[in-house]
């Protein structure tokens, strides 16, 4: 059977690469389902849990398909940028949680220091290993494996992978479809600035990633900068958050291509000017070629 589907996945890597990013979602939306009636921490605790079982599942694959190398999660290898990586986030996390502890009582998220951490592991482990295993890990290898691995395979493989990346946050419409009394254009208009946003920051992190040969620089960077989202969304107001979720932010055109470009370009360039600097053989424990 695994030789029926590597054979498959390999004579259809983006279609493969597609489902690959998908294949988990049906979990994760029962999980929702089921912890609904739960409490903010105890609903972020369980997708926790199942994220990181799901990790495990992602890398077992990897094995399955033969794109799994070890020195991935190699600390040894790039230890001065995991270093300071580590260091720069446990600053910042230090820094926040001096923030949220001073938070009101009447905020979205109590002041408590049990609540902090639970939403700082769900993001450090529920978004940074999950998403950076599944995307930069399995879908990048399996694209490289079959692009290869000259100048043009690499960044043929990370637009790809990242486009997937992006792509997959479609799925936020199906939210504002539930929530919005009518669908329309300056509605929508987020949720393709966040597309678009999200396949900037895909392509930012995989060339980390290959830059670095690790995964933890892109799971760090990535847990972390959504620790910082979420724990700036602690200054809004409970009644606030309820609002924005009932009724769906309109984003008019010019809003759109502003905001859009200013979250975007940023990244873009910095992902462009790392993937220019990357060599065919510097890429880290290069997998055999699928021919």
């Amino acid at each position: 059977m695994w030789d029926r589907m590597n054979k498959f996945v390999h004579s259809h890597v983006i279609i493969s690469a597609c489902i690959l990013s998908v294949i988990f979602s049906p979990v994760l939306a029962g999980i929702s389902i089921l912890a609904a009636n739960m409490t903010s921490s105890g609903r972020l605790t369980v997708f926790t849990i199942v994220k990181l079982v799901l990790s495990v599942i992602v890398i077992w694959l990897m094995r399955i398909m033969q794109v799994f190398n070890t020195s991935d999660f190699n600390f040894d290898k790039t230890r001065k940028g995991v270093f300071l990586t580590c260091v720069g986030s446990v600053f910042a996390i230090i820094g926040l949680l001096y923030i949220f502890v001073q938070l009101p009582e009447n905020r979205f998220i109590a002041p408590n220091l049990l609540d902090f951490l639970i939403v700082a592991l769900s993001q450090l482990i529920g978004v940074g290993i999950f998403e950076e295993v599944l995307y930069r890990g399995l879908v990048l290898k399996i694209l490289l494996k079959k692009l290869g691995h000259s100048k043009r395979g690499i960044i043929n493989a990370c637009v790809i992978s990242s486009v997937i990346f992006g792509m997959v946050h479609i799925t936020n419409i199906v939210d504002i479809a539930i929530n919005a009394e009518h669908l329309s254009v300056g509605v929508i208009l987020p949720i393709v600035s966040q597309i678009i946003f999200a396949t900037a920051f895909g392509l930012l992190v995989v060339a980390l990633f290959l830059r670095s040969g690790t995964l933890w620089i892109p799971i760090l960077i990535h847990g972390v900068g959504n620790l910082v989202v979420q724990t700036f969304v602690a200054f809004i107001s409970r009644d606030r958050i309820l609002q924005f979720v009932q009724t769906p932010v309109e984003m008019s055109a010019p809003e759109f291509i502003i905001s859009t470009l200013m979250s975007t370009i940023p990244l873009l360039v910095a992902g462009l000017v790392l993937l220019r600097k990357v060599k065919p053989d510097e890429i880290p424990d290069k997998i055999p070629e699928h021919s």
